[in-house]
């Protein structure tokens, strides 16, 4: 078993988590970290499913108890699989290993899905949602504000997990904004330096000529940053090009 892996095993926990869901018998669902394949076998009794494990371990038990059921099982990283963008799908539901909420997020601002029910640690889901003037806002809080709508469900029961976790946990339902705001048509260019980014998405969506885009870049006074790729900023430096952004 991987290090922060806790086995959702309370049937009751599992069947409010897949209802609020909403999941439709055409849909294919995305589940990371399986484990033993509890809240698998109940999205498969509803829709495709879609399960990453990385434990190797655990596909034994897997295979067992989803005998029947129409799963496709892929063990590897989640990350490096959803980087590859070789799978498609509707919904993502899952007991998120604690370890990797942060990438994760982070990695879901560019995949293309409906929506997302997660387990998460309530210390990870605050940080998401703290304010600009808080001094906790951070990358993580920019990007959760940018490209997401979050809404907290409920509180999940330490006795829902075997074995139990010490942090407390909340199932959070989170869909993709539209990812129209300039902020999130840069971000998306990630590998670029900022100026570039700035440069294609002003010739993109606002129909900018060169020069009119060079005169708004240079008004923001970004200075240094412009050279910067976005991949590579602080939560400081993001911070700034957010700010500055939501003034063009």
């Amino acid at each position: 078993m991987q290090r922060d892996q806790h086995f959702m095993t309370d049937l009751q926990t599992i069947r409010r988590i897949v209802s609020a869901a909403e999941i439709r018998r055409n849909e294919t669902v995305l589940e990371i970290g399986a484990g033993k394949g509890f809240l698998t076998k109940e999205l498969a009794k509803r829709a495709k499913v879609i399960a990453i494990e990385i434990d190797k371990k655990l596909e034994s038990d897997l295979r067992k108890n989803l005998q029947g059921f129409k799963v496709e099982l892929i063990f590897g990283n989640a990350l490096k699989i959803l980087k590859r963008k070789g799978i498609e799908f509707d919904k993502i539901v899952s007991n998120i290993p604690y370890a990797i909420s942060e990438p994760l997020l982070q990695e879901m601002v560019f995949i293309d899905f409906e929506s997302a029910v997660l387990t998460l640690p309530k210390s990870f889901v605050d940080r998401l949602k703290v304010g600009p003037n808080d001094k906790n806002f951070s990358k993580l809080s920019i990007l959760a504000r940018e490209f997401f709508e979050i809404k907290t469900l409920f509180e999940v029961p330490k006795d829902s997990f075997h074995p139990k976790p010490k942090t407390t946990s909340v199932a959070v339902f989170l869909k993709p904004s539209d990812k129209k705001s300039l902020f999130c048509r840069v971000f998306l260019h990630e590998k670029m330096k900022l100026k570039n980014a700035i440069m294609r998405v002003l010739f993109d969506s606002r129909n900018y000529t060169k020069n009119q885009a060079r005169k708004h870049i240079k008004s923001l006074k970004f200075n240094n940053l412009l050279e910067k790729k976005i991949s590579g900023m602080g939560t400081g430096e993001l911070k700034t090009v957010w700010r500055k952004l939501h003034k063009l």
